[in-house]
């Protein structure tokens, strides 16, 4: 039978054996690429170190350039005493690396990050643990030329933008009023140039601030301005009187309620279809058009509805009057085309198929992706010829018209949009519009890049 001395023994023993002289090392976690990272001239760095086990004993951060080691953090934590460890099991670190600050010159370094535990191991050095990473210095910022020329736009329309990137930048694109238009490259042979699709929306005139700007994986920013020529525009106002028959016949077709103490229940109804559905619709709408495709899928002039009349214009600014009482105020983000009843509604230009459904106050809609940011979209369809994923070519019907959705009668909505903004269609109905604004812009480039 063992003694008491002896059970103290091999305990303390295996204390010593499992505890003290546990083998498991410090954790490191950096919130960055796995392989390389680029910074800039100021970048942000977040660091976990733990140590479940012995605890935290120290921890050194610092980059290797050129041979020179600059220390970032250097830091060492509490001991527990002899027997208990550390008193620190994990640590979050926020730093800020500058490399101006440092004297360290662009190009590649080594972010060396180094942690020790209050384990036995090593003749009471204690497990350690090292991580480095590849990360390249980066400060200066990337070269913009716009390529294009002069820029002659309307109020509501489109326009395109090329330009040259003296590195890839994954982040380029055109800002107009506010608005974000992503770059592509592909096109031309050249992988520096990039092309950019943008708009003005409706209520964006003269003065409105249009530029490029390219970021590169450091955070080094570079904008550069064009000339912008914006021709102002005056939209129609229009005023629609809303009826007991049209609420009546249009409303049982929307899932939204009116409150129980409404005296005008239908009109309330219409007025959150209005209002807050379109919203929702609109929502929706962005999230459709985020993915295009990365190639130009059109060609030449689009076409519009056939032997149609026009019922209602771009950006046309509509005042709803129901019992003599204005209710409401919307601006027509499409062009209105009727035609004979349940007509074959054609695709204005070749493209892919990536939304057929029911889209609230646009009833059953089909959206063509043309590529590079440039959809059309066809509303208040009675039914469709087409699914998603569907390659469709100018003229190829995508479905029939209809009255679904917030249409008083059978009728085509039509809409463009850039990104995700509506633009008005009529430039993109015009050959000659596009030979000028597109294609001649397209041509030059291709003929001065070769």
């Amino acid at each position: 039978m063992i003694s008491l001395a002896g059970l103290v023994v091999v305990l303390s023993s295996l204390w010593i054996l499992f505890i003290c002289l546990e083998k498991e090392n410090p954790s490191i976690k950096a919130e960055m690429p796995a392989l390389s990272m680029a910074i800039g001239p100021s970048k942000n760095l977040s660091i976990s170190v733990s140590d479940k086990k012995r605890g935290l004993r120290k921890i050194l951060i610092a980059i290797v350039k050129d041979g020179k080691e600059s220390v970032l953090v250097e830091k060492e934590y509490p001991s527990g005493g002899f027997l208990g460890g550390g008193k620190i099991n994990q640590d979050n670190i926020s730093l800020s690396l500058e490399p101006k600050k440092l004297g360290l010159a662009d190009g590649k370094a080594v972010l060396r990050m180094v942690a020790w535990d209050y384990s036995w191991q090593r003749w009471w050095n204690g497990n350690i643990t090292t991580v480095e990473k590849e990360v390249v210095i980066d400060t200066k910022r990337p070269d913009v030329s716009v390529l294009s020329g002069i820029q002659n736009l309307n109020q509501g329309g489109s326009g395109i933008v090329i330009y040259s990137l003296s590195e890839p930048c994954e982040n380029n694109g055109v800002y107009a009023g506010g608005n974000y238009f992503p770059g592509y490259n592909g096109f031309f042979n050249d992988k520096n140039i990039y092309m950019s699709f943008f708009a003005l929306e409706h209520d964006k005139g003269p003065g409105t601030e249009v530029f490029v700007e390219a970021v590169d994986d450091a955070g080094n920013s570079t904008r550069r301005g064009f000339k912008v020529f914006i021709k102002a525009q005056i939209f129609k106002k229009d005023s629609i009187n809303i009826s007991d028959e049209f609420l009546n016949s249009k409303m049982p077709e929307f899932d939204v309620e009116a409150s129980q103490d409404s005296k005008t229940p239908l009109a309330d109804k219409f007025l959150k279809v209005n209002r807050d559905l379109r919203v929702e619709n609109y929502k929706k709408i962005t999230g459709l058009v985020k993915n295009t495709e990365k190639t130009l899928l059109w060609e030449g002039v689009f076409v519009s509805f056939p032997n149609a009349k026009k019922m209602a214009g771009f950006a046309d600014h509509r005042d709803y009057n129901y019992q003599g009482k204005q209710i409401d105020s919307q601006v027509h983000l499409g062009v209105d085309l009727a035609s004979v009843a349940n007509a074959p509604v054609p695709a204005a230009n070749r493209g892919k198929i990536v939304f057929t459904g029911d889209l609230g106050i646009y009833g059953k809609t089909v959206f063509v992706d043309h590529g590079f940011g440039l959809f059309s979209a066809y509303s208040h369809l009675n039914s469709f010829d087409v699914k998603e994923g569907d390659i469709i070519e100018k003229g190829g019907v995508v479905g029939r018209s209809g009255s679904t959705g917030l249409a008083a009668g059978d009728h085509l909505h039509f809409s463009m949009l850039v990104n995700n903004i509506f633009v008005n269609p009529l430039e993109w109905w015009d050959a000659s519009w596009i030979n000028n604004n597109i294609t001649v812009k397209i041509q030059d480039v291709k003929s001065g890049s070769k």
